[in-house]
């Protein structure tokens, strides 16, 4: 009830300046017409108001050949929806009381298909937001407030992980927008690397208020935020709440920023034993004519009843190199993560904290949901950092006449060694496993017990038997762009490899022999073809092979280690139907097994559907 009345009280401070600040002349609502006196035409209170969104709806028909039995029986499954969480039709409404004041709120209803009467309407996606800006001779200040905002700190302490842009653009996200023509997305991706992405893109969701100030003097600026990140929510009555803000200073082509993040659960009712974390940093970007030193360097800890609450480093530097001093972009980074350090909400994953969790009348403490618990000793993509971790890793582009070509290598090692759990993927059929199991997350699954559901993805978990060590990562990753003509048609072909290794201790060079842990090969080849400037034809072939040494754990039956091959073959067109209409059709045939664990193994074929509208 309170909250309700605060949100009066700041609309009616709002309209206050329209509603009782009119002269004597204007002191009506009601103007006469320059007629006369009739008929009368109403003042405009509110302006600029507007109504946008867009409709999504996707089917899915999947045929099981061979299938785990955690799958169900879905031999042959119609699903109706999108279980990633994503309304069916979204309906965003914002407005403008005063030229530096701004709303805007959300309606989303939705199609599961359960039976239930009341899953039509869900209701706002994002809450009531409220923005309000003032300009002073110092400076621009901003609040924003109310429902749910996507925000950027710095990558350490609010943001999330953008990579190096070498992925996969045959499997649509469900946030994709429509482009212009459907092959402007491909060529978007071959001319700048990247896509265009929504606001969603490199934040984090953040809840309460945030205070912007920018065009300070001496070019200062700063931000502040206090609320809750997605791992503060719940309906827990002790406080659960995250703090977080930054200092930055401009200089011509350069910035540097002080960071600061922490967040506070109580675990008790009577709020005397917490857990959470604080993390401080700095952020740099020092730019020259031929060198950009770029990166974040800060301490952090972890603290819980059970936690030692001992500080940590976070490093990570990035030394570019321009086109002008070494005739084609080269990027050398350094990182080393403390296993003391944890922040869910930056770039880096938990792989050395068992974070606390207790239980008070049913809801989960760490967080209002299932806490993160460490992801082992990851097999990440390059880039994708995790705390418990030191390394470098190397980046360049090149370009020769219509090919492009990025590389990307790594080699990190663990700082202590905790876990003898190694965690991978399998890329060529990763996103189409994770739409077996429908909502639910589950863990422990598959045959062997192994396998645990993540959003749009899957991963498995490898028991390494011999003794625990600081184990060592290498990484080598290829990206390949070409664009022709084939028939008077642009034509574009992507590659992306990835070769990877995880053995018992650090090595400059892979291990791609029976002296790694796991050694991962992944390759993805994928065509796009403009047959009329309003249809695309795409096909896309996906191959995966994994292998394991001996000194992990073996099949009871062949008493032999990890021996996966997992193939995927898809074909779609992508179709115009209007402006800002688009209808993609996907085929896919995916198969896989293990020769050595010989229940793990399936078969069978999706279908896919999508229709997207904007407006």
């Amino acid at each position: 009830m309170n909250k309700i009345l605060y949100i009066c009280l700041f609309f009616l401070l709002i309209f206050s300046e329209n509603l009782f600040t009119q002269s004597a002349k204007d002191s009506s609502l009601f103007k006469p017409d320059a007629t006369g006196l009739y008929p009368k035409k109403i003042k405009k209170a509110l302006s600029n108001i507007s109504v946008s969104g867009y409709y999504r709806t996707i089917g899915n028909y999947t045929v099981m050949k061979e299938q785990y039995p955690e799958f169900g029986d879905i031999n042959n499954r119609l699903f109706i929806g999108d279980d990633s969480n994503i309304p069916q039709l979204s309906l965003n409404i914002s407005g403008r009381p005063t030229k530096n004041t701004s709303f805007s709120t959300d309606l989303f209803l939705w199609t599961p298909l359960t039976g239930s009467e009341t899953d039509y309407v869900q209701g706002l996606l994002l809450g009531v937001n409220m923005t309000g800006s003032h300009s002073t001779k110092v400076g621009t200040f901003t609040v924003k407030t109310g429902g749910i905002h996507w925000y950027s700190l710095s990558p350490f302490t609010f943001t999330t992980n953008t990579g190096y842009n070498r992925f996969s653009l045959f499997e649509r996200n469900p946030w994709d927008p429509i482009t212009r023509t459907p092959l402007q997305r491909y060529e978007d991706f071959y001319n700048n690397g990247a896509l265009s992405q929504d606001v969603r893109w490199g934040n984090q969701a953040f809840q309460g208020i945030i205070i912007d100030g920018v065009r300070l003097p001496k070019r200062f600026s700063f931000a502040l935020m206090h609320g809750k990140s997605q791992f503060n929510g719940g309906n827990l009555p002790q406080p659960n709440t995250m703090t977080a803000g930054k200092i930055r200073k401009d200089f011509a082509q350069s910035f540097v920023s002080v960071n600061a993040i922490t967040s506070r659960t109580f675990t008790d009712s009577l709020a005397e034993f917490a857990v959470g974390f604080n993390l401080i940093t700095s952020e740099f970007n020092l730019k020259w004519d031929k060198l950009t030193i770029a990166g974040e360097v800060g301490m952090g800890n972890y603290f819980s009843p059970t936690a030692t609450n001992t500080w940590g480093e976070a490093i990570d530097i990035k030394f570019q190199l321009s086109e002008k001093l070494t005739h084609f972009p080269i990027e050398i980074r350094y990182f080393q993560i403390s296993p003391n350090v944890i922040n869910n909400n930056g770039v880096f994953w938990n792989s050395s904290i068992e974070e606390y969790n207790a239980n008070l009348s049913g809801n989960q403490v760490a967080g209002g949901q299932t806490v993160l618990n460490p992801f082992a000793s990851s097999l990440v993509s390059i880039g994708q950092l995790t705390n418990n971790r030191r390394g470098i890793i190397l980046n360049t582009d090149l370009k020769f006449g219509k090919h492009k070509v990025t590389f990307g290598y790594s080699a990190a090692s663990e700082i202590l060694a905790f876990s003898n759990r190694i965690t991978y993927g399998h890329n060529a059929n990763n996103l189409a496993m994770s739409r077996m199991w429908r909502w639910a997350f589950p863990a422990n699954i598959g045959p062997y017990g192994n396998l645990n559901k993540v959003y749009r993805g899957v991963y498995e978990t490898l028991t390494i038997t011999d003794s625990i060590t600081a184990k060592g990562f290498n990484s080598i990753e290829v990206s390949y762009k070409y664009e022709t003509k084939i028939a008077g048609r642009k034509f574009l072909a992507f590659y992306l490899g990835g070769f990877h290794s995880i053995q018992e201790s650090f090595s400059a060079l892979p291990k791609y022999s029976q002296k790694a842990y796991l050694q991962s090969y992944s390759n993805q080849l994928e065509f796009y073809y403009s047959i009329t400037p309003k249809i695309v034809f795409s096909n896309y072939f996906g191959y995966d092979r994994i292998f394991a040494n001996e000194q992990t754990e073996l099949d009871a039956v062949s008493l032999k280690p990890k021996d996966q091959e997992g193939i995927s073959y898809a074909i779609g067109f992508d179709f115009q139907l209007a402006k800002n209409t688009g209808l993609y059709i996907r085929q896919r045939w995916l198969t896989y097994q293990d020769y050595n664990f010989t229940l793990d193994k399936y078969s069978g074929m999706e279908s896919t559907v999508e229709l997207k509208i904007f407006f």
